[in-house]
Formats: C-alpha cells, sequence, structure tokens
C-alpha cells in the first residue's frame, strides 16, 4: 500500500483530479459483513460519459442508417456462395414471416432494457439507486457506441443482410443502405449489456457460495438468446452476427461493474490538516 500527501499549493490541482476520480465510499456492514455498496461511482465522470455517449451515439446512427444504397445490379449478384456454411441457416428462413420476427425480437429488446430496475427491488441495492442506475446508463451507452463507432462494428465492417439474399422479395426490401449493417447485432448487444448487467450486480451485492448468482447469470443468457434467434427469423442478421452481438453485449454489462468495484476497492482520498501539511492525500491499495 503506497501513501503520499500533496502540499497546500497543490490542492486546485488534486481538485480537479478529483473530478475525473470517483470519491471514497464508507464500508458500511451488509449480511455476514459483506459492503453495502460494492462500487465506487463518480457522478462527474459516468455522467459525463453517458451524456457523450447519447450525443456520439445519435451522430453514428444517423451515419450507418444513411449509408449508400445497394444497386439492382449488385443485388441481383449476390449468391449465397459467399456465406459460410455456418450462417448458412439465415438464408433458410421463411420470408413471409420476417416481420413477425423484427415486431418479436424488438418487444424482447424493449423489455430487457428494464430488467436492472427490478434490482431495486432488492432493498441493499435499492438503498444505491443513483449509483446503479448511472452505472447502467454508461454501460448501455459505451455498448451503443462499440456498435457504433469500433472498429469490429458496422462502421467499418459491411456486411450485407440475409433479407438482401431473398429474390422472393421486392427490390426495395433488398437495396436500401441500413442492409449494409448485418454485423453485428445491436439488438442482441444491447438485451446482454441489460441483463449481464443486472446479474453482475446482483453477484456483486450477494457474494460468497450458493447458486443463485449461477441461477442469475444462467437467466440473463435467455433473453439475448430469444432475440439473437428472431433477429435471424426476421433476415437481419446471420447466426454469428448475432453471437458475436452477445459476448460484446454481456462483456460490456459485467465489465463496467467490476471496473467501479476495483476503483472502489483501490483508491481513497481524503483530506489531510496539520500544523506542517494541508492538502489532499491518497491512499492506493496494489
Amino acid at each position: 500500500m503506497t501513501n503520499f500527501t500533496v502540499s497546500k499549493a497543490a490542492i486546485g490541482l488534486c481538485l480537479l483530479c478529483l473530478a475525473s476520480t470517483s470519491f471514497a465510499q464508507e464500508d458500511e456492514a451488509g449480511p455476514e459483513g459483506t459492503p453495502k455498496k460494492p462500487y465506487k461511482v463518480n457522478y462527474w465522470i459516468s455522467g459525463g460519459i453517458t451524456l457523450t455517449g447519447v450525443t456520439t451515439n445519435t451522430f453514428s446512427h444517423n451515419r450507418l442508417r444513411n449509408k449508400p444504397g445497394i444497386t439492382e445490379e449488385q443485388v441481383n449478384q449476390i449468391t449465397a456462395k459467399g456465406v459460410n456454411r455456418f450462417d448458412r441457416w439465415g438464408l433458410r428462413q421463411d420470408p413471409s414471416k420476417k416481420d413477425a420476427a423484427h415486431e418479436i425480437s424488438d418487444r424482447i429488446l424493449y423489455s430487457s432494457v428494464i430488467i436492472p430496475f427490478f434490482l431495486f427491488l432488492d432493498r441493499d441495492i435499492r438503498e444505491s439507486w443513483l449509483d446503479i442506475t448511472l452505472m447502467y446508463a454508461e454501460a448501455q451507452a459505451i455498448n451503443s457506441n462499440l456498435y457504433g463507432w469500433s472498429p469490429i462494428g458496422p462502421a467499418f465492417v459491411e456486411r450485407y443482410r440475409p433479407a438482401v439474399y431473398y429474390p422472393e422479395l421486392p427490390m426495395e426490401e433488398r437495396n436500401f443502405g441500413n442492409l449494409r449493417n448485418s454485423f453485428y447485432s445491436g439488438h442482441v448487444s444491447s438485451t446482454a449489456t441489460a441483463t449481464f448487467f443486472a446479474a453482475k450486480v446482483y453477484a456483486d451485492y450477494h457474494p460468497g457460495p450458493g447458486n443463485k448468482k449461477y441461477l442469475a447469470y444462467g437467466l440473463a443468457c435467455l433473453p439475448p438468446a430469444v432475440a439473437g434467434y428472431y433477429r435471424v427469423k426476421a433476415l437481419k442478421h446471420f447466426p454469428s452476427d448475432v453471437i458475436v452481438g452477445g459476448i460484446i453485449g454481456a462483456s460490456v454489462g459485467i465489465l463496467i461493474p467490476e471496473l467501479h468495484r476495483l476503483a472502489r476497492n483501490k483508491a481513497s482520498f481524503s483530506a489531510i490538516y496539520t500544523q506542517e501539511v494541508k492538502g489532499l492525500g491518497m491512499i492506493y491499495r496494489f
């Protein structure tokens, strides 16, 4: 453990640093001596990430939706030969059922995003409702921007959606720009972020042995899996698209709470006031 102090002349600089560092929280004994608040959340940092993420996400979605259309010649040249064997299941669907499947996948997405708020039925978690809500908003903002801006998302990876491959569909349903955004599934990614975030927070508030947290993670897999199934049925994505979306979303949903948990355990700040030294102190645990 390393410990150092800051002189009075540097107080202003330290206060600026505190705007980018989470304030230490008091340990509150929970059940079996576990802390009630396992996370450290800086409202300036997390709030800034969320607000910035919402803004940049709006730009990215507009850019993705306004990609150049696919010419009729390009559509007519597309064949299943360019699709790997694993993904060809996406080309064996019933086009007449795509709209119904699309609606179901939307409902699953919209329902899943509210799942983390059911955590507040737990009294210990409810006491930290603002921290949890802000962390969740931060996680969804990061997830959305990974989809819109990362090199593994549709901003850089252009892949035609399965609908382009179906000659039974009218040309106007096979040639617009958004059909270039098959990889990866944003619906599944957002759904997985929500469900795995909820499972991670529940597990952190209820550590120790027991099957409940494993059940929570098991249940977290279901909504993304069902959403992915219907995204394929809706001719929006290939199987690999939904798998990658699920992995990315689950990773974000788990990683954001974990980073806040690690931040709480490793660093704390406190005021130091003596005749010799006036300033701020930081303790960092390795």
